[in-house]
């Protein structure tokens, strides 16, 4: 009988064996580094921290003990911290179920285009008052470079002033008027130049008189003659009387039948107030020549300009002791009426709706 072959199908081991034994082999071996290193490791950690005695380490203890307890265990806080995520799925699910049916319907029924429309509207306003705002911190930014530029007021040194003792003109005193004006002032000599124009009328009374006018005799009175005022005007514009230092000019009156007599001053004419300072001034002479007359006065008309001329005449008198009147004058020329001279043609001005006056007394002209 012939010898049976081997089964071919047995599984042969021994690969595997070998195999396991390598791997079993190998992590041994891996053990055996690990645990070197990590006792390499420990031996360099113990090496360097620094040694510590046993006092060193008391010291440490007790401040460990030292510190404060924790209010709560673990356990605890682990316990409130369960409770809080209860609550907080309880307070989800609560408000899971709020109803928001009609905030969503108040939010579908909005205008979003007039939304639109206000913060384009609110935009405009807001950069406008911008504008505004740029502007008026533009403006106070100037008036404070103003301010800074603006150079310290210094007054004006003080001007004293003697206070008035009034006191009644004397009964028959002679005027001697002067005009205070453009800081200059000037003797009027009005006696002079009225005597002068009346002496004119007088000689020429026949010539100047209003057309068709009666015969005038020696028995007629004034009140009855009457002049041509355009004769007048253009008589006295070709005499031209005056001087130097005034013109004398005739000027119909609007609001009656007479004519008034200006004393125009010339340009340049009287004196300043360093000139009145000047013992040789016409003003300081003429102040002598009145003191020798007891019954002169001297009467300064001021123009609001001329104050403080005033006050340097005014002292320049006192000085000389002629007793002096004043009143504040309105015009830069002096105005005095044609005395017997009425006028014609007249028209009187329109008569207005009657109106209740209020009559003041005029103040009276008083020596101070």
């Amino acid at each position: 009988m012939a010898k049976r072959k081997a089964d071919s199908s047995e599984l042969n081991l021994d690969s595997l064996m070998d195999t396991v034994t390598n791997v079993v082999g190998v992590l041994m071996i891996v053990f055996i580094m690990v645990s070197l290193n990590i006792a390499q490791s420990i031996n360099r950690v113990l090496s360097d921290l620094p040694p510590v005695t046993q006092q060193q380490h008391d010291e440490l203890l007790a401040k460990v003990n030292a510190l404060p307890k924790p209010e709560n265990e673990p356990d605890e806080v682990n316990k409130k911290i369960v409770e809080s995520e209860q609550k907080i799925k309880l307070t989800t699910e609560q408000l899971k179920t709020i109803d928001l049916t009609e905030v969503q319907n108040q939010v579908k029924f909005m205008d979003l285009d007039e939304l639109r429309k206000k913060i384009e509207r609110a935009k405009y306003d807001r950069d406008k008052d911008k504008k505004e705002l740029d502007k008026l911190f533009a403006e106070l930014e100037r008036l404070k470079k103003l301010l800074d530029d603006t150079p310290v007021f210094k007054p004006p040194p003080p001007q004293y002033v003697r206070i008035p003792n009034p006191r009644p003109v004397p009964q028959g005193a002679v005027r001697e008027n002067f005009l205070v004006a453009k800081g200059r002032v000037l003797y009027l000599n009005d006696r002079s130049f009225l005597d002068i124009v009346q002496k004119e009328v007088a000689k020429n009374r026949d010539t100047l008189l209003s057309p068709n006018h009666p015969k005038v005799t020696s028995t007629t009175p004034a009140a009855q003659i009457t002049y041509s005022k355009d004769k007048l005007l253009a008589y006295f514009d070709r005499a031209r009387i005056g001087d130097r230092s005034i013109q004398a000019k005739l000027v119909p009156v609007a609001t009656a039948p007479v004519m008034n007599l200006n004393l125009i001053p010339q340009e340049g004419a009287g004196e300043t107030a360093q000139d009145l300072r000047n013992p040789a001034s016409f003003f300081q002479r003429y102040m002598r020549k009145l003191k020798t007359e007891p019954n002169k006065i001297v009467w300064l008309y001021v123009v609001k300009d001329s104050v403080e001329t005033y006050l340097t005449a005014r002292e320049v008198a006192d000085a000389v002791g002629v007793p002096v009147g004043w009143q504040i004058y309105a015009q830069d020329f002096y105005a005095m009426r044609l005395p017997g001279v009425t006028i014609s043609p007249f028209t009187p001005p329109p008569v207005n709706a009657p109106v209740q006056r209020v009559e003041i007394a005029a103040p009276k002209e008083q020596l101070d």
